[in-house]
């Protein structure tokens, strides 16, 4: 209530007082007593009087509170800070309006509507108080009963519905609020970023309710390390945010190595049990001069590079990811401008049947004729595909300039049997790629017998995955061939022998290094084939650098061998000097390696 309401009421009590006095009327007074709490005390609290009203809410009589102190009705809701104020306006004259909760006699708490007003002598002294009250408890406990559902609404909607953690809505709204409170100059900030390594292979398996079940499970393990100073919250898909705060940044590195080590379980799913792990990446900063954006890319770069590394690893951003990032993107920029000024090749590089009765096939291989740097290997420009747009353009060019070079070895009858393209995961994202490819195979009148499409188990780990199979099998029906590329070093290969669709299975370089010292690459190797062998299908070797390598790969019954012991990868022209189509049978034991610069 302002000062004018203030002088208002009292001027309004006192003329009420004289009018009533003076006509001896006591029906203002009565309807007053019928609306109204009423009491009057003396100047330090002790009750002199209260109307029935008074009596019928506090459940007191009126001879047990006529003479007590008005603290008798003193719920313990409001402090002592409350009183203080109130008792200083009033004491000097002043009306005080506000919201008291008192307590009954039976224990029980109510709120009262209250205006104390001084009653004065003629010198202005404060001789006793009139406090009208009114009953607002229902709107009180409406107001207490809004609030609560406010407070749940709130936690609703900063609580992920799954994990029942906070989410990326109270992320934010954490870290906005942390930035902008005042800190120590010592104390230090830690964002760090948390990716389950497995997440992507159990959805795709197991299917979205053991994903579900696995993101519960990590959720309760990262609970256990909540506290004041560690905000936990799930950000998205599976990804997880950790914010630490201390004045020690050392504790940071040893609470997620801790963290860390959690993350590592065995996760069962039906038939299936996967070993689980997490990549974590972190920045790490004074709070004062963190900044919300800056700290998030940093912690993010940090996490790419944890899994770029292997991943079930921490990483701690270093400056040196930055410029490695940028490198991508200066990187990402040239390919797309080389792209445009054609600078891209297909060069092929031989596929040797044993059995000499068949003609060769060759793989298709993307060379980078880089007007500086000349010819370069796609290991030169891998990081690059990590850009979907451009891995996309990438395939359509090597599909169309493969289908272009197979329509020229047919039109000139130089003898192969198939050629082989790699082809990503990016490149099924479009729904319609199969379809897409018959239409080129027709436009280029490329028959499908003479291609070949290579995969690695890589591209089957994606939300697309029973996609992906059934375009395989449709590409399968039609007579392309599929090849299982770099066999052994993907995840449950032996799980994809009865899943996928595949003519070939080339193993990789890797165990091809190995296997003329007759060692766990031998035993691998055989036991691949043997297996493959029992299917009816074929196996590729890859990589192979020596005799001694092609004469043990030959005595283990591989079908096909590919490396540089027979042949770089040569441009279109070079293929009739490859295949020496002058006499020599395919097989040689000398190597066919032109004079070429590739890097390779």
């Amino acid at each position: 209530m302002n000062t004018f309401q203030e002088q208002n009421f009292g001027t309004y009590l006192e003329s009420l007082q004289a009018w009533s006095e003076s006509s001896h009327d006591s029906f203002v007074l009565h309807a007053l007593d019928c609306s109204a709490i009423v009491a009057v005390t003396n100047t330090k609290g002790k009750i002199l009087s209260v109307n029935e009203k008074f009596v019928e809410i506090s459940g007191y009589s009126r001879a047990e509170l006529i003479g007590q102190d008005h603290r008798m009705l003193h719920s313990g809701i409001h402090d002592s800070s409350f009183f203080q104020k109130m008792y200083r306006t009033i004491a000097q004259g002043g009306v005080w309006h506000g919201e008291i909760c008192n307590k009954k006699k039976n224990g029980k708490l109510y709120w009262v509507d209250t205006t104390i007003v001084p009653r004065c002598n003629e010198k202005g002294k404060v001789i006793n108080y009139v406090a009208i009250r009114f009953d607002i408890t229902a709107r009180k406990r409406a107001e207490q009963r809004l609030t609560a559902n406010r407070l749940k609404l709130q936690e609703a909607v900063n609580t992920d519905f799954l994990t029942n953690i906070s989410n990326r809505t109270s992320f934010s709204q954490y870290l906005k609020v942390l930035f902008a409170q005042e800190h120590p100059d010592n104390r230090h900030f830690c964002l760090c970023l948390l990716d389950i390594d497995t997440f992507k292979i159990i959805n795709d398996t197991s299917g979205h309710e053991s994903g579900d079940r696995l993101l519960k499970k990590i959720a309760g393990r990262l609970k256990t390390f909540q506290s004041t100073d560690c905000f936990i919250a799930r950000i998205g898909g599976d990804e997880f945010a950790i914010i630490m705060v201390s004045n020690d940044p050392q504790i940071f590195e040893i609470k997620l190595q801790k963290i860390l080590e959690a993350m590592r379980f065995r996760f069962r799913s039906g038939s299936l049990t996967h070993l689980c792990s997490a990549s974590l990446g972190y920045a790490v900063s004074k709070l004062n001069d963190s900044r919300k954006r800056e700290i998030l890319r940093c912690a993010d770069l940090a996490l790419y590079e944890a899994k770029a590394d292997g991943r079930n690893r921490i990483k701690k951003y270093a400056p040196f990811m930055k410029e490695k990032t940028e490198r991508r993107s200066r990187l990402r920029t040239a390919m797309q401008a080389a792209l445009k000024k054609k600078q891209f090749k297909l060069f092929y590089q031989l596929v040797l049947p044993l059995n000499q009765e068949r003609p060769p096939s060759f793989e298709a291989l993307l060379r980078w004729d880089h007007p500086e740097r000349g010819l370069l290997s796609p290991q030169y420009f891998y990081d690059a595909f990590d850009d979907a747009e451009l891995s996309i353009a990438i395939g359509n060019f090597v599909l169309r300039q493969a289908l272009t070079d197979i329509r020229y070895l047919l039109q000139h009858k130089i003898p192969f049997d198939r050629i082989s393209i790699n082809v990503t995961s990016d490149d099924f994202r479009d729904h319609n790629f199969t379809e897409r490819l018959f239409r080129e195979m027709k436009k280029y009148a490329v028959p499908a017998e003479k291609l070949t499409i290579e995969i690695t188990e890589k591209i089957l780990f994606g939300q697309h995955n029973q996609h992906i199979l059934d375009e395989l099998k449709k590409l399968n029906r039609a007579g392309v061939q599929i090849s299982l590329d770099d066999f052994g070093t993907g995840f449950a290969s032996l799980t994809h022998l009865r899943t996928v669709t595949f003519d070939h299975i080339k193993i990789d370089r890797v165990f091809t290094s190995g296997v003329t010292e007759r060692g766990i690459d031998t035993a691998i190797i055989q036991g691949v084939i043997d297996i493959v062998h029992s299917m009816n299908r074929v196996v590729v070797a890859e990589g192979v650098e020596t005799a001694e390598q092609a004469e043990e790969l030959r005595l283990m019954g591989c079908d096909f061998l590919q490396g540089w012991h027979f042949s770089k990868a040569v441009p279109l022209s070079q293929i009739p000097h490859v295949l020496n189509m002058d006499g020599p049978p395919w097989i040689r034991s000398e190597s066919i390696v032109p004079e070429m610069d590739v890097a390779e």
